[in-house]
């Protein structure tokens, strides 16, 4: 039996708290063994990264609906209108000042209108179009990168944000801008720029993900909604 399926085994033990934790240990190991060319080589980083991977796509109970990226979708969706995008625009620019930083980021949580997206029938429908029966965790979290180095370090979600819903709100920049990078097993890094209004959706509890750091002159803004598979 190999490692994957030894803790693919030990973690049908463990109770959904503890079976999270574990998931949430792999994905920090992970962290710790990201490079751009680490799955070239046969190294001890490489193996660890590519156990650990693997192992928490297949610790899902939906692992049979992730593709290869975690990708199920993304675009514009019709319903997002102008007046909508615009209303969230405006919200998150009247709240920025309270929200909180968290770790290299600031957020804010469960704004009115953002929450009354979270819970709409019609994002629930193009999440159940894209993968099937899903509930919506009510969580919707304003994302400010508004300083140079702010970003966040490659992670997995938990389970709130099983699949994540995140629409870009604004990216202001000058020479460079930052993107979404995920982390396919046995494939490059994937970088993802969204454009103001574009939306994707993703198993963000399943892909190792990461938002790289602002640069000079360079500001973004987004909202995430939190989705789970049944």
């Amino acid at each position: 039996m190999d490692l994957k399926s030894k803790i693919e085994q030990f973690a049908e033990t463990l109770t959904p708290g503890e079976r999270a934790g574990l998931k949430l240990l792999l994905a920090n190991a992970v962290a710790e063994t990201i490079d751009v060319g680490l799955l070239k080589n046969a190294s001890v980083a490489a193996v660890a990264y590519k156990t650990c991977v693997a192992t928490i796509n297949r610790l899902q109970l939906h692992k049979d609906l992730i593709p290869y990226n975690g990708v199920v979708y993304r675009g514009y969706p019709d319903f997002f209108t102008n007046n909508i995008l615009s209303e969230l625009i405006k919200e998150s620019e009247l709240l920025r000042n309270s929200a909180i930083k968290f770790h290299d980021h600031f957020v804010v949580s469960n704004a009115p209108f953002a929450k009354k997206i979270a819970l709409s029938a019609e994002l629930h429908k193009l999440l159940s179009d894209a993968v099937g029966n899903i509930v919506p965790t009510g969580k919707a979290n304003y994302i400010y990168y508004d300083e140079i180095g702010l970003g966040i370090e490659p992670h997995i979600d938990n389970e709130d944000f099983s699949l994540n819903v995140i629409l870009m709100l604004k990216h202001e920049y000058t020479n460079s801008q930052s993107a979404l990078v995920l982390y396919p097993l046995d494939e490059v890094p994937e970088k993802i720029f969204l454009k103001p209004g574009e939306l994707v959706i993703f198993f963000a509890d399943s892909i190792i993900h990461a938002r790289e750091r602002m640069s000079k002159n360079e500001k973004l803004t987004i909202v995430a909604f939190g989705f789970k598979p049944v």
